[in-house]
């Protein structure tokens, strides 16, 4: 089940790009409640609740001024590609009983079988976009791969997922695999084929 994180927001009058340089030279981060068919709504939220968000799959409740609560899941998150600090915040707001999709990430639990055969485990899907009710979205999900031999893998569609939860990304996608690390040639090896080729490609030279 998702952990609600509470933050506090206050509505800003002003948009476009000049309000938002001034608003971060303030210390606050510009973000938008996009609602359900209603206007979006602008506000403000501070660096410290930004870093709550952060990474945060679940449900963020957004108290507004005057009282108001917004339940909300994170959209999409701006930071400067060079600075480390927040550009922008997009929050969608959600209904109880409304299912959605959001997007979670994924962790491996347990060492592979398979390690103790020369395998290495290599996780090739980070995220699944899941649905479910707001109340059953959990903040990440997590695969036992510890029965994982050389060769093999696990697929979406092998995950056994919290209940109320379904994935949206594809079945056939591999989530984790196991297999033996490609072996790289020694260099004193490598060295000793490539005289050992130059000196076979000698002859042909000289007969030309």
């Amino acid at each position: 089940m998702s952990k609600t994180v509470s933050i506090t927001a206050a509505k800003r009058e002003t948009l476009g790009s000049a309000s938002a340089r001034r608003l971060r030279r303030e210390g606050l981060v510009p973000a938008v409640v996009y609602g359900h068919g209603n206007a979006a709504a602008p506000i403000t939220v501070n660096p410290a609740d930004a870093d709550k968000v952060d990474g945060h799959s679940g449900l963020v409740e957004i108290g507004m001024e005057g009282g108001e609560k917004k339940l909300a899941v994170v959209r999409e998150i701006q930071r400067h590609p060079m600075k480390d600090f927040y550009l922008h915040i997009d929050f969608q707001e959600v209904k109880m009983d409304e299912v959605i999709e959001s997007t979670v990430p994924v962790f491996g639990e347990g060492e592979p079988a398979g390690t103790k055969q020369g395998g290495q485990l290599e996780q090739i899907t980070m995220e699944l976009v899941v649905k479910a009710l707001p109340m059953n979205l959990p903040d990440s999900i997590k695969v036992d791969v510890s029965g994982l031999e050389v060769n093999e893998f696990i697929h979406v569609k092998d995950l056994v997922l919290p209940e109320g939860v379904t994935a949206v990304t594809g079945g056939d996608h591999i989530v984790f695999q196991c297999r033996v690390p490609h072996a790289q040639p020694e260099p004193e090896a490598e060295a000793a084929a490539t005289e050992e080729a130059a000196a076979e490609a000698a002859p042909a030279e000289e007969k030309k």
